[in-house]
């Protein structure tokens, strides 16, 4: 990490606390030159940092800067060191971390983009990611690290997206099946995870798990402005992208029973009608559970069915 990724963080950490030069050096084995120049480049980018040479350098506000020592400074300490990269602009972050995966990269290994020129949806859809007002990342996931299997790894990040958004807004979201997420009516969310597998072994080696978030989206292109939303509250996004990461990692440590009665909890269709299209076939059925495997199961015509993949649509 940059000396002025690890600044940031320690000032972050310090919730407005006043370090000195020599102080800020000695915590980061530099000089206090390197320090007073990591200050002010932190400055050049926005961050308000209240600094003078008889005072020490205290944080008056770190904006909603999206850098990687702001999201190390809202991690888990014992997460802080996580293989971590910001980029500016990217085509999609899971395409990067697809190739990160490809080279060995750890599991938690993490992309954000500040903005993604070609960002992507399930079933080669694209999701509209504008800088400044969403958030875009990614993260790689080792399946032998966790104790969720891989197919519940969408399901875990579902909910691990849900309860980020409410515990730092207060605004609780629900689950529209297989992996949208809405709130009032309108999707906020989007995820799509992409498996890799070995060549040689012919094994499931990684699952990259993108996770796109409107935080405060106004603009949307023609054609999306009536199904697509926002948070619409003021969440820094280094702190959301730090909460989403936990959640994802509490989840992908519990059962599945736990994964799915959460996911049953927050589904946004569970006992309305819905739409969808089997075998070539249209539709309309009411979704009455969602079971072990995650499958959702709709009762019509006297029958009931297990959908196991495909597009829903629900009346909201």
């Amino acid at each position: 990490m940059s000396v002025k990724a690890e600044l940031l963080q320690i000032l972050i950490n310090g919730e407005g606390k006043e370090f000195s030069g020599q102080e800020l050096a000695d915590r980061l084995g530099v000089s206090r030159t390197a320090v007073w120049k990591a200050v002010n480049s932190l400055i050049a980018d926005g961050v308000e940092i209240k600094a003078g040479q008889s005072r020490g350098y205290s944080l008056l506000s770190s904006g909603d800067l999206l850098s990687e020592g702001a999201v190390r400074a809202f991690l888990p300490q014992k997460n802080r060191d996580i293989p971590l990269i910001v980029l500016q602009e990217v085509d999609s972050t899971n395409t990067y971390a697809k190739k990160l995966a490809a080279d060995g990269a750890p599991d938690g290994t993490t992309v954000i983009a500040v903005t993604q020129t070609a960002g992507r949806g399930r079933r080669g859809n694209s999701f509209y990611s504008p800088p400044k007002s969403g958030l875009y990342m990614t993260i790689v996931l080792r399946p032998e690290m966790h104790k969720a299997e891989t197919d519940t790894f969408t399901i875990c990040a579902g909910c691990a997206v849900c309860r980020a958004v409410e515990e730092l807004s207060g605004a609780k979201p629900l689950i529209k099946w297989v992996n949208d997420v809405y709130l009032e009516g309108k999707k906020i969310c989007g995820i799509l995870s992409e498996a890799t597998v070995d060549f040689e072994s012919g094994q499931l080696d990684s699952v990259v798990t993108g996770i796109g978030i409107n935080i405060s989206t106004e603009d949307f292109p023609d054609g999306l402005e009536k199904k697509a939303g926002s948070i619409r509250a003021d969440i820094p996004r280094a702190k959301l992208a730090a909460e989403v990461w936990r959640e994802l990692n509490f989840c992908l440590d519990r059962s599945r029973e736990e994964n799915i009665a959460e996911y049953k909890s927050k589904s946004l269709v569970l006992g309305k009608q819905v739409s969808f299209v089997k075998n070539g076939v249209p539709h309309t059925a009411e979704a009455v559970d969602i079971d072990e495997k995650g499958r959702l199961i709709v009762s019509f015509e006297g029958k009931t069915d297990a959908l196991d993949s495909g597009e829903v649509s629900v009346k909201l």
